[in-house]
């Protein structure tokens, strides 16, 4: 217990002397660090980008990024080292989606603002200035409108079925005149919509192949197990598990009676509770009823639909208690049913090249806007600064960066 109490309050000291050496310059002015970009092979690959598309992808980032160091609250970096890179994304054609090739190229532009400190380690006074370091990032998203940048919600009942779908965002208020849906700010001049309604019959369909598929797992998972206790209670087995107890009992003490006898007695036990528990009305086959049952249900509303029902756009009410009240047709449902859209298909402009820009998303900065975060000061970086990025921002200067 004293060489842990030891052990705690070196721990203390080092930690204490460690804060005593570390020491914030918020007046100083940082660098930039220098640009980095990233287009690993499976994004390449999923989006049928060419060298030639990912180069100008690059480039674009790289106009992005010089609007973003023009900004008067990162001009000069006063207390960070300011560093900005870009990336290519992977693209992942859930069901209704277009394929990779068939969509404008994707990707961020991160932006760190990681604060100027300096501390004594191994004796030298050493920073972090030109690498290193943790802070909140902000990330400006190209050309994605897929249901991940909004923060949205996926229904309860789609298992793991892939599709592109998802509870329509909610708007906020805006910030720096920026609108927002869900948990991102928009950039864009396109007026299209960047979503459009799921069709009942299509939100239903995720639902109807869960249970589906949860039924056969357990029709099948049981008529196994009845099959395999069959053959466990055959007469053939049966004998030849008493020649296995018997041949093992040879090796014990007494000639291995009292395992046998062990064993004569729970077998029986074994076979009646598993016989019980595998009974036609047993548990097994209840579970199985169940799952019958509740994809009949959703079989059964599918079926009763009316052609003009199967396309009416579609919500999802999370509070219902039935299914088709959950699941149901958008026109006439209460408040509390939110509409069920997919990304816009057609949103994008065929005639721009793949590597324009064509709408951006700021993303990870809600959590910049909690009263906690305005509240903490402490240090010039991460969210102190991403807030003056965004309030001092050229957005028109953005917006005549889109769709060239």
């Amino acid at each position: 217990m004293r060489l842990r109490l030891a052990l705690i309050a070196i721990c203390v000291a080092a930690s204490v002397s460690v804060m005593a050496q570390l020491r914030y310059r918020p007046t100083e002015t940082g660098p930039w660090r220098p640009w980095s970009f990233t287009a690993v092979d499976h994004a390449r690959k999923s989006r049928g980008a060419t060298a030639a598309e990912v180069q100008a992808f690059q480039a674009r980032l790289q106009e992005l990024a010089a609007i973003v160091k023009r900004a008067p609250g990162v001009s000069p970096p006063i207390g960070f080292a300011g560093e900005l890179w870009g990336s290519l994304t992977s693209h992942y054609p859930e069901t209704g989606r277009p394929p990779g090739r068939a969509v404008p190229l994707a990707g961020a532009l991160s932006f760190g603002a990681f604060p100027l400190i300096e501390f004594m380690r191994g004796g030298r006074l050493v920073n972090e200035d030109l690498k290193g370091g943790e802070t909140e990032l902000l990330q400006f998203e190209v050309n994605e409108i897929g249901e991940r940048m909004y923060g949205g919600t996926r229904p309860d009942g789609w298992g793991e079925v892939q599709l592109d779908a998802f509870v329509e965002p909610a708007a906020g208020a805006a910030v720096a005149g920026l609108p927002r849906l869900g948990d991102v700010f928009v950039v864009r001049k396109n007026p299209k919509p960047l979503w459009v309604p799921l069709a009942l019959s299509e939100a239903l369909q995720p639902i109807e192949t869960t249970r589906r598929g949860a039924f056969e797992q357990a029709r099948d998972v049981y008529a196994k197990e009845v099959k395999e206790f069959a053959e466990w209670t055959s007469p053939a087995k049966r004998a030849a598990r008493r020649r296995d107890w018997q041949q093992a009992a040879t090796s014990m003490p007494n000639g291995g009676a009292e395992f046998l006898a062990n064993m004569e007695q729970s077998e029986p036990q074994i076979e009646a509770a598993t016989a019980a528990r595998l009974a036609p009305g047993g548990p097994e086959d209840k579970r199985v009823r169940e799952a019958e049952s509740e994809w009949r249900e959703i079989d059964g509303i599918v079926a009763a639909l009316s052609p003009d029902a199967r396309n009416a756009p579609s919500c999802y009410d999370r509070g219902a208690s039935r299914l088709a009240d959950r699941f149901r047709a958008l026109a006439g449902a209460p408040a509390s049913c939110r509409a069920l859209v997919r990304p816009n298909a057609d949103y994008f402009d065929a005639n721009l090249p793949r590597s324009s820009p064509q709408v951006l998303m700021i993303a990870t900065f809600t959590r910049c806007l909690r009263p906690q975060s305005i509240a903490d000061t402490t240090s010039r970086g991460g969210c102190v600064i991403n807030r003056a990025l965004v309030e001092s921002m050229d957005w028109d200067a953005v917006r005549d960066w889109l769709d060239r």
